[in-house]
């Protein structure tokens, strides 16, 4: 399985979530079109855009492969390449938070959870 297909995986077991293509790349929303999370596969390569708590992007962009996401960055979100194992298990427990930010207050019992 691919890191896109892995990703995608996750968002879509969430409650609540649905795929949307926008801007011609897939985007995961949440209950009321609230977006928590973009994904773009571009030749192999792979990004993720998701949102973060000031704390966790603080240290998320240390990270080499993280960097502030264009146009939304200013509101806490973040972009990361996915390259290896390392950053695809960063990413993943990203889009966890991610959608916990985002979902209805009655869905993040769904995240805290796992």
């Amino acid at each position: 399985m691919s890191y896109g297909e892995r990703i995608r995986e996750l968002a879509l077991s969430f409650p609540e979530t649905y795929e949307d293509a926008p801007w011609s790349h897939p985007v995961f929303k949440v209950g009321d079109n609230k977006m928590f999370a973009a994904l773009s596969e571009d030749d192999g390569d792979v990004s993720l855009t998701l949102k973060l708590t000031p704390e966790e992007r603080e240290i998320a962009l240390h990270m080499p492969y993280v960097g502030i996401a264009r146009y939304v960055g200013r509101y806490g979100w973040v972009t990361a390449r996915i390259t290896d194992e390392e950053s695809l298990e960063s990413a993943l427990e990203w889009l966890r938070e991610s959608y916990w930010l985002k979902a209805p207050a009655r869905l993040r019992r769904f995240v805290e959870e796992t």
